[in-house]
């Protein structure tokens, strides 16, 4: 009698929506069009004034949907988790893509490592206009640099997690940053997260990104840094790691500053007191902070030059600057490597 083959497990992926018609088809496009058959796509939109229930309305039964008043994307997210009947689950912002063939390739690698809670790949980014800007190619999980660094490594869009994982983490917490805080949660209750060498998502850069606003993405790392060393079952690797740690998330801020339009009279004095907090977080983390100063005086000449030179002048300027660096950076691994 020949053997059944395995059920596919099924894929839920929930779209946090609120007024983002201008992008959600794609999105949506990038789920329909996976070659995996088994996907469940439900859009939690929250209220949308926009034509987004007319682009929802339009797609039939294809996928699930709801609009309702909620308290945010991690609001969202969560309703739609629950809704949903996947054993492997993913969540993709109303501005985002996958890559083709992501769902496939993902689930593969669940199946042959019955270990592992989180995959996790690299990310394109994108524009408006989803022309391919550039690459993130993502680093190994290590849970002491992610909370060392303020680093979140994973990229959301990119990334499949096990239902069983999050029922006994407890689901995503109410505030933004939800993310990283995840990340760091997960691998505290011993969750195995795995990078996997392939291109999995593209994120979409445009203003509405929150990594322009620097205003609320500070307070976020800082807390989520902070809250992290509250847990009383800590391990033992993370003692006497506090200050650094909160020093690092200082200047880890200060990427975010230099994110936004960086303006001379706004941004100096903002950049400045993160530096000093650093400082004063920890005060053997000189070398680091150093670097972080060096940057800021690269930035402040970069506005001053931009305001009062032509552009094409800017422009060769910043060119002649980036071949500087790059020659510079591979004459030190070549260094290191006759070494």
């Amino acid at each position: 009698m020949p053997q059944e083959k395995p059920t596919l497990p099924l894929v839920s992926v929930v779209v946090p929506c609120l007024n983002r018609a201008d992008f959600l088809v794609p999105t949506i496009e990038s789920i329909l069009r996976q070659d995996y058959p088994r996907i469940e796509c439900i859009v939690v939109d929250g209220g949308s004034t926009d034509e987004t229930l007319g682009i929802l309305r339009s797609y039939g039964g294809r996928i699930k949907w709801l609009s309702e008043p909620d308290a945010g994307p991690p609001d969202a997210i969560n309703k739609g988790w629950r809704m949903c009947s996947g054993e492997i689950l993913a969540w993709l912002n109303a501005d985002d893509v996958w890559a083709p063939g992501a769902v496939s390739k993902a689930v593969a690698y669940f199946q042959k490592h019955a270990e592992v809670d989180v995959v996790y790949g690299d990310c394109g980014i994108i524009d408006q206009e989803e022309k391919i800007i550039s690459t993130a190619y993502v680093r190994d999980w290590d849970l002491q640099h992610a909370v060392e660094y303020c680093d979140h490594t994973i990229h959301q869009a990119a990334s499949f997690l096990r239902r069983s994982i999050l029922e006994r983490v407890g689901w995503l917490w109410p505030k933004l940053g939800h993310d990283h805080e995840l990340w760091l949660r997960i691998s505290l209750a011993q969750g195995r997260l795995q990078r996997i060498p392939i291109l999995l998502a593209y994120a979409r850069h445009h203003d509405g990104n929150l990594g322009y606003r620097s205003d609320i993405v500070i307070p976020l790392k800082l807390g989520i840094t902070r809250n992290f060393f509250t847990n009383p079952n800590l391990p033992h690797q993370f003692e006497g790691l506090r200050n650094r740690a909160i020093s690092n998330a200082y200047l880890r801020c200060i990427d975010y500053v230099f994110l936004g339009r960086f303006c001379l009279f706004r941004d100096i004095p903002k950049s400045l007191a993160l530096l000093y907090q650093a400082i004063k977080a920890d005060r053997s983390n000189g070398v680091r902070t150093l670097r972080y100063l060096f940057r800021l005086a690269d930035q402040v000449a970069a506005a001053i030059l931009k305001r009062y030179l032509p552009d094409w002048f800017y422009q060769g300027l910043r060119a002649r600057k980036r071949q500087i660096v790059e020659k510079l950076f591979r004459g030190s691994l070549a260094q290191q490597k006759g070494a």
